[in-house]
């Protein structure tokens, strides 16, 4: 395993390609960032989150950069706040253009837009439908809209489309699109070097959250990620993947196998339990431990991924009683 750069290092992973972390106030404790080296001058690939924590590391990589190339762009990967949430800030910083794909800017402006009763009574409503006990729930519903806590307003987007380059000094990184993690996630690929920025989409050791979004519980979205999966496991063992957490690896398909894998067992967990489950019981099945609520955020909304699967697969059945989604086993 690589080892990753430390506080303010910037490590070189090929000639156009340079890694950097920032450390994350969340148990997922940091993120890795990265620049690329154009002939105009460095295109930065994703940004953190808005918060103190991240604005007092940002100096020290810029004037690492601008020594010898000024910044000409930010491309943001996916709309999740630690991969978006500072890119208004640095556009401004900067005065650079911000990419994105149309989906992820979408679904950006969809959430920094809610008003905090918006916010909180998509949430409150999605955990409730959950079966989560009242204090989770009131506990979301008084966070009120928490992505704005985390991400900053964004200005005018350029929007990217699927299959665009980005032209380095040393090759081409194309654009793909995937639904699973996020509905529109963007990574890049250097296909003649074997080079794929997967950001969250694969990683090393840990399994990318995958989630439904509160305000459409019921979409499958493990059936997208596994459709990503099946693709991944065609990758020659040679490519370089380089996540958007962790370190970079070989084997991405290898990997891809185990991810595939492990959401197999986990699809097994709660149709093997025999018993009808909310998603609040599927959560304690899957992460039977002491969850933060920023925890149980996320549990709750990857144990439904789970079960929308299994009424995919034709294995469970979901009724509404009194509000509570309740799945049955067939």
């Amino acid at each position: 395993d690589m080892p990753p750069p430390q506080p303010g290092q910037i490590r070189q992973l090929a000639d156009d390609l340079f890694w950097f972390r920032f450390t994350l106030p969340f148990r997922l404790n940091h993120i890795n960032l990265f620049a690329l080296n154009t002939a105009d001058g460095w295109l930065l690939l994703d940004c953190g989150i808005n918060a103190e924590s991240n604005v007092v590391q940002w100096p020290a990589i810029l004037a690492q950069l601008e020594a010898t190339k000024p910044i000409v762009g930010i491309i943001v990967s996916h709309h999740h706040p630690d991969h978006v949430g500072y890119a208004g800030a640095l556009a401004a910083i900067t005065s650079t253009p911000i990419f994105m794909g149309a989906r992820e800017y979408e679904e950006t402006s969809l959430l920094l837009g809610y008003s905090d009763k918006e916010a909180a009574d998509i949430s409150s409503r999605a955990f409730s439908n959950f079966g989560l006990d009242n204090i989770s729930v009131n506990r979301r519903r008084n966070r009120g809209n928490y992505f704005r806590t985390l991400v900053a307003d964004l200005p005018e987007v350029q929007i990217v489309e699927q299959g665009h380059i980005f032209e380095t000094i040393a090759g081409g990184w194309e654009v793909r699109f995937d639904a699973g993690h996020s509905p529109g996630h963007m990574s890049l690929v250097d296909h003649a070097r074997h080079l794929y920025i997967g950001v969250d989409f694969l990683l090393p050791r840990i399994s990318p959250n995958i989630s439904v979004a509160l305000r459409d519980p019921d979409h499958d979205v493990l059936a997208d990620y596994f459709s990503y999966l099946e693709e991944m496991c065609e990758l020659d063992e040679d490519w370089l993947i380089i996540p958007g957490h962790e370190w970079p690896f070989y084997g991405g398909s290898t990997r891809a196998r185990q991810w595939i894998k492990h959401h197999e067992y986990r699809l097994g967990q709660l149709f093997n339990n025999g018993t009808p489950l909310t998603t609040s019981h599927a959560m304690a099945i899957l992460f039977p431990f002491e969850l933060t609520d920023h925890e149980i955020y996320f549990a709750s909304c990857e144990a439904r991924a789970h079960l929308n699967q299994l009424v995919t697969r034709g294995k469970m059945t979901r009724s509404i009683e009194g509000g509570i989604a309740i799945f049955y086993p067939h």
